[in-house]
């Protein structure tokens, strides 16, 4: 018995630490991310750190192939159409929203999660619950200051989809993890995120009404050195984090991991970015408190 407790404490100190280095990992690649969408469509961009993640998991998977059970393909492609796109949108907010903001959105997911639960699955969820997704709401109304260009109609629909794609690959990864290796769950993830972009550049440019779909450019030296940075960052990053829900307490490592939003909030400003308005801190706060009372909330 005390050998099992030591065993599972060992567990969730890793479980911690891995969830703190990814989420270190995530801010460093927000910032990778905005410094190449100075010159480089996001989509591309987005595209450039799938791909490489594609190739790192591929041959990572042939060297040591995974044991599972497997007979969930459909959940597996819908879990990487949502997360790929979402991934795309949460990129594209990377690049014309403040850092702090665009993590802010991805992060609204855990509340949408527990909407989209009531509504999908018609689940009843409790009091935390509600206060948890109107703390969320009020603080999305918050950030989304009307008055900065940062938040257009367009953009603020995609902030919001960052957060809700992702709510949608959660409720499929819970499903997902009793039949497949965690590698091939984030496997689906950089394989669609990788084939969405291409099927977007079958669109002419002219019709998009948003920047995110525009003309290749090739990188120079150093942004080819940059997409190399964000392959390795963001898939160790993602790496860390799965590993990190696998073994720790998922409630307590996703309260934990809204720690990138002040990260990310820190780096954008060292980036460039206007120091947020008091209302904007308010706003993160809520989306926090609300995002960390959901992942504690219990469905009743």
């Amino acid at each position: 018995m005390i050998l099992k407790t030591k065993s599972k404490i060992n567990m969730e100190k890793i479980a911690v630490r891995s969830i703190l280095i990814a989420s270190i990992l995530f801010t460093i690649m927000g910032m990778i991310v905005k410094e190449l969408s100075y010159n480089i469509p996001v989509i591309e961009v987005a595209f450039a750190r799938n791909l490489f993640g594609l190739i790192w998991l591929g041959v990572a998977l042939l060297i040591k192939p995974p044991k599972q059970k497997g007979g969930k393909l459909l959940v597996l492609i819908f879990r990487g159409i949502v997360g790929g796109s979402a991934m795309m949108a949460y990129f594209y907010n990377m690049s014309v929203m403040p850092l702090g903001s665009a993590y802010a959105f991805s992060y609204t997911s855990p509340i949408f999660l527990a909407f989209l639960s009531m509504i999908l699955i018609h689940q009843k969820v409790s009091l935390k619950t509600w206060v948890a997704i109107f703390l969320g709401f009020s603080g999305i109304l918050l950030i989304s200051n009307p008055q900065e260009i940062e938040f257009t109609f367009w953009n603020l629909t995609i902030g919001l989809y960052s957060g809700i794609g992702a709510a949608l690959a959660y409720l499929s990864v819970a499903e997902l993890a009793k039949y497949y290796d965690g590698r091939v769950i984030i496997l689906s993830l950089m394989l669609f995120g990788s084939i969405l972009p291409l099927i977007a550049q079958l669109i002419p440019y002219s019709t998009y009404p948003i920047a995110l779909f525009e003309p290749f450019v090739m990188p120079n030296l150093n942004e080819f050195l940059l997409f190399l940075a964000l392959g390795v960052v963001s898939t160790y990053a993602q790496i860390y984090m799965t590993k990190a829900y696998m073994l720790g307490d998922p409630p307590i490592i996703g309260a934990i991991s809204y720690i990138t939003i002040f990260f990310a909030t820190f780096a954008g400003v060292i980036l460039g970015d206007k120091i947020p308005h008091f209302f904007e801190i308010i706003g993160m706060g809520l989306i926090v408190c609300g995002g960390i009372l959901a992942v504690f909330s219990k469905v009743k």
